[in-house]
């Protein structure tokens, strides 16, 4: 068996390092390109893409390959090839065309969703079901929720390398070290060709990484990161028992990075009010990249997947399954602890908790009459106090029910989250709420004013003075500019790798003293859209 793990890993190696700088120069002619858009991709090039093409290929000629070397030399060592493995490669390869069509023209989030559903579900049909899970010793029958979880474990699975894939080699060599877990897991379990997959799959991003690793020269994609997405997630079920149907904490444990990156973002934009397809650069490869450079980040990741791995692999060869949850729970730990990245997400979490908790003690007569606030720097040091704190005023003067802002400068890893609301909230069809954009003018650009984020108010819909409340607001924002503008001029001025932090400063800021809980923030069939115009 070593034999043939090592020829697939050389095959699939040798592969990627001829078909990369191939499909590097199609993609350059063809202009499928990242190109910088001074927001999110800062890089100073436009970077080909299409590297999960020459990966998937790579891949498919290491396991072909191999297959061939096992019937002529090994006597057929490796079994039979059912037809879940064909439809595997077939689903990946649609999988594939999804990302390459987004890569080249774009699609919607929920396009693509819905595309990654119908492929995932061809996948369930053929076979892939996960009919229990076994957590640490303890096994649990999912009967009738098999189809549906084993649905969602694979969006998750797709989804989650896809979100770690936002900087130089970063998706790479995390995939790069799961793949070696995943097949050492299968070699344990006598899962011959799931053994062979995961180290042709390891070979193919190892020969990428030499052209992906920072300066990158080409990138995965949209395509490459949900193809590698869904072989793992296949392989964290077919791994632990000839392709069984059993969900194991070992592969989940060896996974744990993308998991706990795409988990804190959608927990982030779900408490913050963001649409779960909203794009930031608070993802932890962002946070990394600020605090240890480009080549710090991906040694980091490294030891964090090598950590989760070797405990992984550790609990099924020891027969120790709470060695994975150690493993897990150093490297989350540490990375919350250190506040290197989740701290702010946490807190959140807690805060939003510990509101609903305490809330069941507020007396149902105050409640109208309490306020609620909460201030969470998200990402960043800007001084927004300066800009949230008259607006609060503002609401408590004019008896608004609640104002809540949320800014997201990505360019400036900058973000900051705020609200002020009454405990309870007016009956939604007796509420007036407005959204309104905020806009800011970039220091040395001719371009137009970018927006920064929302502010979100609502007053009560009886109210008579309502518009000309709303109108004020509009005013207020409006000679408020100025100052939006200073932060974010003094932000670029001293922006550096070391003047970032994420996190909250103080817990204090967070719960508020009288416990109580914010109320849905959800908008009403009286909404109203009203854009602030900044001034020039």
């Amino acid at each position: 068996m070593a034999s043939l793990i090592a020829i697939s890993l050389a095959f699939s190696t040798v592969a990627a390092l001829i078909l990369v700088p191939l499909v590097r120069a199609i993609s350059r002619a063809t202009g499928v390109v990242d190109r910088p858009d001074q927001q999110r991709k800062l890089q100073s090039k436009a970077i080909a893409l299409g590297g999960g093409v020459a990966v998937y290929a790579s891949l498919a000629l290491a396991f072909a390959g191999t297959i061939l070397v096992d019937r002529l030399y090994f006597g057929q060592s490796l079994g039979a090839i059912s037809i879940r493995w064909y439809i595997l490669f077939g689903a990946a390869a649609a999988m594939l065309l999804v990302g390459l069509i987004d890569d080249a023209w774009g699609l919607r989030g929920r396009q693509k969703l819905l595309l990654q559903c119908l492929i995932i579900a061809c996948l369930v049909g053929g076979g892939t079901v996960i009919h229990r899970i076994s957590l640490f010793g303890a096994t649990v029958e999912l009967g009738v929720f098999s189809f549906p979880l084993t649905m969602l474990w694979l969006l998750i699975a797709v989804n989650a390398l896809n979100l770690i894939d936002g900087a130089d080699g970063m998706a790479t060599t995390a995939g790069l070290i799961i793949c070696i877990g995943m097949g050492l897991s299968a070699l344990f379990f006598n899962s011959m060709l799931s053994v062979v997959v995961g180290f042709a799959l390891a070979g193919a991003l190892f020969g990428f990484l030499c052209f992906n690793r920072p300066p990158a020269s080409i990138y995965l994609g949209d395509a490459g990161s949900m193809m590698i997405g869904l072989f793992l997630g296949v392989l964290a079920i077919w791994s632990n028992f000839k392709e069984s149907a059993v969900l194991a904490s070992a592969p989940i444990a060896i996974l744990a990075i993308p998991l706990f990156d795409s988990s804190a973002a959608i927990l982030r934009r779900w408490l913050t009010g963001r649409s779960i397809y909203v794009t930031d650069r608070g993802h932890l490869h962002h946070l990394l990249q600020l605090k240890f450079g480009n080549r710090g980040m991906l040694l980091v990741v490294a030891l964090m997947c090598g950590i989760t791995t070797t405990m992984s692999v550790l609990s099924l060869y020891l027969h120790m399954p709470a060695l994975a949850a150690v493993g897990v729970a150093i490297v989350i730990g540490a990375l919350i602890y250190s506040r290197t990245f989740g701290h702010a997400e946490a807190r959140l979490l807690v805060g939003r908790a510990a509101n609903v908790v305490n809330s069941f003690a507020v007396n149902s007569a105050r409640c109208e009459t309490l306020k609620h606030q909460r201030r969470v720097p998200l990402q960043g040091n800007g001084d927004w106090e300066t800009v949230w704190e008259p607006l609060v005023e503002f609401a408590k003067s004019h008896d608004l029910a609640k104002v809540k802002i949320d800014l997201n400068l990505a360019w400036l890893h900058e973000g900051y989250h705020a609200n002020w609301q009454s405990v309870r909230l007016p009956e939604k069809a007796f509420q007036m709420t407005v959204s309104i954009p905020l806009f800011t003018h970039r220091s040395g650009s001719d371009q137009r004013p970018t927006q920064i984020g929302r502010l979100e108010v609502v007053a009560l819909a009886e109210d008579v003075d309502a518009y000309q409340k709303i109108s004020e607001l509009s005013d207020q924002l409006a000679d408020m500019t100025p100052e939006i503008d200073r932060i974010v001029s003094s932000l670029e001025q001293s922006q550096s790798p070391g003047s970032v932090t994420t996190g909250i400063d103080s817990p204090e800021a967070l719960v508020p003293s009288d416990g109580t809980v914010p109320a849905e923030l959800e908008a009403t069939s009286s909404d109203l859209q009203k854009s602030s115009v900044p001034s020039s």
